[in-house]
């Protein structure tokens, strides 16, 4: 039977893990070295689904709840420790626009994937330049499951490391 996997975020506020802390899942490594994926998004709930569909795919996933991203994570994103960044566009305050941008401006180039309830247009012009893709709420996880696999294997390509 199919599972509906649409996501629309939930409507409370409460995170599963306070402002400022870290939480790491992993399934059994494959063969291969896993990739590490960084989800930041103040919605526990969906932090958790997204956190719960990477690490299915086998990925080693970093959630972080506003905050903490910068009180860690950031240098760790800087310094290529991540494969993937799944970002909130609106944290308790902070923006996941101006994140990104910081990290594009301290040498970043991890990919980026952005998640926002506005429409794309509306933030078009912040996202110019930031080298990321773009998904509003609600979205398939499906869809960001082809998305993340077609970025992570464009990354791949640019390194020479097709399998």
């Amino acid at each position: 039977m199919p599972i509906d996997m649409t996501v629309a975020g939930s409507s409370h506020s409460d995170s599963v893990f306070p402002p400022g802390t870290l939480e790491h899942h992993q399934t059994i490594p494959s063969a291969t070295l896993a990739r590490k994926v960084l989800v930041v998004e103040n919605d526990g709930a969906l932090r958790d689904l997204i956190a719960d569909v990477f690490a299915f795919e086998g990925y080693f996933v970093t959630e972080a709840a506003d905050e903490a991203i910068l009180l860690g994570t950031e240098s760790e994103a800087v310094h290529g420790h991540f494969d993937l960044i799944v970002l909130g566009i609106q944290m308790h305050g902070i923006l996941g626009i101006d994140t990104l941008m910081r990290l594009r401006q301290s040498g970043c180039r991890t990919p980026a994937i952005v998640l926002a309830k506005l429409p794309k247009a509306a933030i078009a012009k912040e996202m110019n330049g930031l080298d990321a893709r773009y998904l509003e709420k609600p979205f398939a996880l499906e869809h960001l499951r082809i998305v993340a696999n077609d970025m992570l294997h464009a990354r791949k390509c640019s390194f020479g490391l097709l399998d």
